[in-house]
């Protein structure tokens, strides 16, 4: 059975178009990533062990969680790659935490205020 077939199951409730978009989105994303990653060497795949595993709990969230924020949705559409950028966020603030879904939320929320200084950013600059 398909992910997505048991993230259907699993799911409770309506979602949104752009919720849908975004699953769909981030399963894309996560499929590429998944299939791509044991084509490495044993010793890049060894090396990426946290990044795989980033991976694997940003899925999750976004495949089993209910009731994610409409700013959160947001927030992530405005990027092709979701599962990456959220990885690129997580470095650059290193005490941003991915292991559980509370931690996954404090992320997505410090995507919408990086998305903010951007905007301010790029006002001041007109």
């Amino acid at each position: 059975m398909l992910h997505e077939e048991v993230a259907n199951m699993m799911r409770r409730g309506n979602m949104s178009d752009r919720e849908i978009e975004l699953r769909k989105r981030i399963e894309t994303e996560h499929t590429i990533f998944k299939y791509r990653m044991p084509a490495s060497p044993a010793a890049e795949v060894y090396e990426n062990c946290n990044v795989i595993r980033f991976y694997e709990c940003i899925y999750e969230f976004f495949q089993y969680a209910e009731n994610i924020e409409k700013e959160h949705i947001n927030a992530c559409l405005m990027y092709e790659n979701v599962i990456e950028t959220l990885y690129q966020l997580c470095i650059k603030y290193e005490y941003l935490r991915y292991s559980r879904w509370k931690d996954i939320e404090e992320m997505l929320s410090a995507l919408i205020e990086e998305q903010k200084k951007y905007a301010e950013t790029a006002d001041c600059r007109k």
